[in-house]
Parts: structure tokens; C-alpha cells; sequence
């Protein structure tokens, strides 16, 4: 099955598949993941207005900047960033690199940065959405301070079979 059907050269996917065999002892099937439930879970989601998630992006990445991420990401391209097959196309990583290959600023780096991790975001969100197990919360809630009550409810509900 999922020997046959993965690419020898996608190494995360065969990483991944070995995981989920350890985790479950049950086959691997190298299709994109389900939403069947490997444990017994509450999945809580909390619903934030498209601006204001595209806001804190954009604050979060400002503040990985602030704290130094370009010195990180010179520190780990020495130690050998680039020949790394994940950590190299992580979000911000990847951008920094090309900044310090001289494709882009550092400023365009940031743009782009916030640029892709909105995109993931909004992939993110549309996978989860698809969800049924996924008990989705109003971001308005959190605002009030409402957010921890209402996920202590859905916690303290009795499971019905």
C-alpha cells in the first residue's frame, strides 16, 4: 500500500507514514489523512474574522523579525539550513534564506512571509472546517472572555455513543 504509493523522495511523507504505523499499529495508506479519530478526543476550534486573523499574522511575523529571526535563520544556514529537506521551506525560513541569497530584501521577505502564512492559514482553516468533530467556537467569545467557559462546557458534556 503505502510503500508503493509514496515517492521515495518525499521524505516527510515516509517519515510520517512510520509515525502513524508506530501510533495506531495499523497500516499506513499513503491517501491525504481522513478525519477518523486515532484517539479519543474533543476538538475545539475557535472562529476568528478573516481581517483580524490576516492582523495577527501580520503582528506575529513582525515580531518574529523583532526577536531575531534573520540572525537565527544566518546562525542555522551555516550549520547547514539549506540542505535540510523540512526546516528549510518552513514558513519564514524559506524567505529569510532567499533574502540572504540575495533573491530579495529583507523587507520583501517579511511581506512575503506574511503573505504565505495567510494562504496556509486559509488551507488550514478549510481542511478543518470540513471537520465534523471539530466543535467551532465564536472568536467574539474570546474577545468578551468568554472562550474558556464555553470550551469548559463542551469538555464537562457528557458523551453521548
Amino acid at each position: 500500500g503505502a510503500a508503493r504509493a509514496i515517492l521515495p523522495s518525499n521524505g516527510r511523507r515516509i517519515v510520517r507514514a512510520l509515525e502513524v504505523i508506530e501510533i495506531t499499529g495499523r497500516p499506513f495508506t499513503a491517501n491525504l489523512p481522513g478525519h477518523d479519530s486515532v484517539y479519543d478526543t474533543l476538538q475545539i476550534g475557535v472562529d476568528v474574522a478573516r481581517p483580524e486573523l490576516d492582523e495577527r499574522i501580520a503582528r506575529r511575523v513582525d515580531v518574529m523579525w523583532e526577536a531575531g529571526l534573520v540572525d537565527e535563520v544566518r546562525a542555522l544556514e551555516a550549520q547547514g539550513l539549506r540542505e535540510g529537506r523540512t526546516a528549510s521551506r518552513a514558513l519564514g525560513y524559506q524567505q529569510v534564506l532567499n533574502a540572504l541569497a540575495g533573491q530579495c530584501t529583507e523587507e520583501e521577505a517579511r511581506v512575503e512571509t506574511v503573505r504565505t502564512t495567510k494562504r496556509f492559514a486559509r488551507r488550514q482553516d478549510t481542511w478543518f472546517r470540513r471537520d465534523p468533530r471539530v466543535h467551532w467556537l465564536s472568536g467574539a467569545a474570546a474577545d468578551r472572555g468568554e472562550l474558556p467557559g464555553r470550551a469548559l462546557t463542551l469538555v464537562e458534556r457528557p458523551v453521548t455513543a
